[in-house]
């Protein structure tokens, strides 16, 4: 894992640690983005946080945001996955969650002022766009309509985590990766299975036979006379 230098004040440093040109300035996305993302309409809004914002690009395998370190951005998904990662108390690889949803938050936790509790780590070539955090303290304080934002960014990251937790500590193997293809669609195919395999807490060679079962239980539906739309609603996703 490729992880940037932060600097010695314990906050994270993407910005001055990329290279240069990673910097991208695109004004007509960021309102696009804040627009047709967040909701945000005001016009005096939109100018302080397009200005303020950046987008960057990520490559597989760099980090975002290290364990430890206090964020000083907030970052939204444009494109590309992303994961939280930690060490358990054996030195494990633990995968805690998963970003993939153009718009969704890639935060290591919802308090902004505290140590990162886990690394944001690329799994996918990404996009996000990074508003420094000084700025959204301000609008908060300064704009209470920006709280709705605010708040449902909270219940959909409580929701996404509490589903996880119930998936993984009530369901059986099968019915675990049932509901990852429900809550993550497509992404079976985008990353390595290792990962998935984590956050479902189930080992690789478990994922591997799960998947083998379900595509032996289709059959005839994967067959190469099936029509186009059982295998893309059946088959591909399995």
């Amino acid at each position: 894992m490729l992880l940037h230098d932060e600097r010695g004040s314990g906050r994270e440093g993407i910005f001055d640690n990329m290279k240069e040109e990673k910097r991208e300035e695109t004004p007509a996305e960021l309102e696009s983005f804040y627009r047709g993302q967040l909701g945000i309409d005001d016009e005096a809004i939109l100018k302080k946080v397009v200005d303020a914002s950046r987008i960057w690009d990520l490559d597989v395998g760099e980090a975002l945001i290290r364990e430890g370190v206090v964020p000083s951005h907030l970052y939204f998904l444009l494109q590309g996955v992303m994961r939280g990662v930690l060490l358990d108390n054996n030195g494990k690889d633990v995968t805690d969650c998963i970003a993939c949803r153009p718009g969704e938050t890639v935060m290591p936790d919802n308090d902004f002022d505290l140590p990162a509790s886990v690394t944001i780590e690329v799994l996918e070539d990404s996009r996000v766009v990074a508003l420094p955090l000084e700025l959204v303290r301000e609008l908060l304080a300064g704009h209470p309509e920006l709280m709705s934002i605010y708040k449902r960014f909270l219940l959909w990251s409580a929701t996404m985590h509490r589903d996880l937790k119930i998936a993984v500590y009530q369901y059986d193997a099968r019915q675990r990766y049932e509901w990852f293809l429900e809550a993550y669609p497509g992404l079976i195919d985008r990353i390595p299975h290792k990962y998935i395999a984590g956050l479902l807490n189930m080992t690789p060679v478990t994922l591997s036979k799960v998947r083998k079962m379900l595509r032996e239980e289709a059959g005839s539906d994967c067959s190469p006379t099936s029509t186009a739309e059982t295998k893309n609603n059946l088959c591909q996703r399995i």
